[in-house]
């Protein structure tokens, strides 16, 4: 007899439609977070090239190689199992696949938690593209009930009994009116959220010299985020 084992009911074959859906999960799938680990390590070496910190074939090259599908994923999982972290064998296998030395440019001048943190916003950005999708969805079919009710009248309630009367149409613009505000609010935590990271191991960039500044300002332009105010990961987690 078949058994799945389940550590969530997001792993259940039986439950997961209900609490999630294949986009999500695709979203947050190993697959995914290794991607935007490699988009991550592609972009910082495309402006770092176009800055002059590293070669520009060496961009190339490492663009080249940053697809999911060149990862072992054996070799990964082994290598985090030692470690405890993925990003490190990514990036020794990304480094590997380039010819003639150039991977050595890979990961220039970046700590493990930018590209972490960076991918990880990327990543919630993804995710908040189809809640965004699902509450305007949810927003067209309750502007439909408002206009079509807007003169059906029913009973109001309050304090848990029949009121003075109301329209259905009413009421459903009254929903929609709360979702009208979940999406400004999503809006307005863009601003905060969608935040790129790259300080490098002690946030102070000392190993891309003087272009550290414009190469922060490019990374984030490269993924389309805003760029930290304060790059050291270690004092700002609040962010």
């Amino acid at each position: 007899m078949y058994m799945q084992l389940n550590g969530t009911v997001i792993d259940s074959s039986i439950y997961h439609d209900i609490f999630s859906t294949s986009a999500m999960r695709a979203v947050w799938s190993d697959q995914a977070r290794i991607q935007r680990y490699l988009d991550v390590e592609k972009a910082l070496s495309v402006v770092e090239a176009r800055l002059g910190v590293i070669p520009s074939e060496a961009a190339e090259e490492i663009g080249r190689h940053c697809n999911v599908s060149e990862v072992d994923f054996e070799r990964l999982k082994s290598a985090t199992e030692h470690i405890g972290y993925p990003v490190l064998p990514v990036v020794q296998q990304l480094t590997s696949l380039c010819k003639d030395g150039l991977g050595q440019w890979c990961h220039w001048g970046a700590t493990t938690q930018d590209i972490t943190d960076t991918a990880t916003v990327l990543q919630i950005r993804s995710a908040l593209l189809l809640i965004e999708q699902d509450l305007k969805a949810v927003v067209e079919s309750l502007a439909g009930l408002a206009r079509k009710y807007r003169d059906t009248p029913m009973a109001g309630r309050s304090n848990l009994q029949q009121a003075v009367p109301l329209t259905f149409g009413y009421k459903a613009a009254v929903w929609l009116a709360g979702f009208h505000r979940q999406i400004e609010r999503l809006d307005q935590m863009k601003a905060r959220l969608l935040m790129g990271e790259f300080g490098g191991a002690v946030g102070t960039l000392a190993s891309i010299g003087a272009g550290a500044g414009r190469a922060a300002r490019h990374d984030g332009g490269a993924w389309t985020l805003a760029a930290a105010h304060c790059l050291a990961y270690s004092p700002r987690h609040d962010r």
